[in-house]
């Protein structure tokens, strides 16, 4: 019971962290793009400044505003750079968070294991077609469904894949289904 809810929360902590590592990536993006635009508007600030010079330095205004705009735009990286910071840490936290948690759950699987009587080890069988693909488990899905649904056999996939328990097939694992 306490493995099922670690795996509900391993799930939802690697859907979070997908969504955090998106995140991450558009503020990324977002930065270099500020960096571009800055060092692009660096380039007109210096070309203006020459022809200001040649021409007589009449147009300090315009230099001005380009000066204000450089700097607003390099506050909004230092900005997106520390908000990346505080992402990153949040996301080392909710790591180290879930490796504690799974390693309590792994102990907790082991003590219950190592004190539960030991039944000898599992055999599989080769006997079986050595044609066939891989199929990746779906929520929902049993060793039996998925011998239903592509018309093999649940011993077959057993054997094929090594499962020791069939009713403990993960959602994304990937089974080998044998065909004849």
């Amino acid at each position: 019971m306490a493995l099922g809810n670690v795996n509900i929360q391993l799930a939802n902590l690697k859907q979070d962290m997908e969504l955090v590592s998106r995140e991450l990536a558009g503020l990324r993006t977002e930065v270099e793009l500020l960096r571009r635009e800055n060092a692009q508007l660096r380039v007109s600030v210096e070309q203006l400044t020459r022809r200001q010079n040649s021409a007589s330095g009449a147009n300090q205004g315009l230099t001005q505003q380009v000066d204000s705009r450089i700097q607003s735009l390099e506050r909004r990286a230092s900005k997106g750079e520390k908000e990346q910071a505080a992402l990153q840490k949040t996301i080392d936290k909710k790591l180290k968070d879930l490796i504690a948690e799974m390693n309590r759950a792994i102990t907790q699987v082991n003590k219950n294991s190592s004190s539960a009587s030991t039944s000898p080890p599992k055999t599989f069988s080769s006997d079986y077609p050595q044609k066939g693909f891989v199929h990746k488990v779906e929520r929902g899905e049993t060793v039996s469904s998925v011998a239903q649904k592509y018309k093999s056999k649940i011993k077959w996939i057993i054997d094929a894949n090594q499962i020791g328990d069939p009713t403990k097939v993960g959602v994304g694992k990937e089974l080998f289904v044998p065909q004849q």
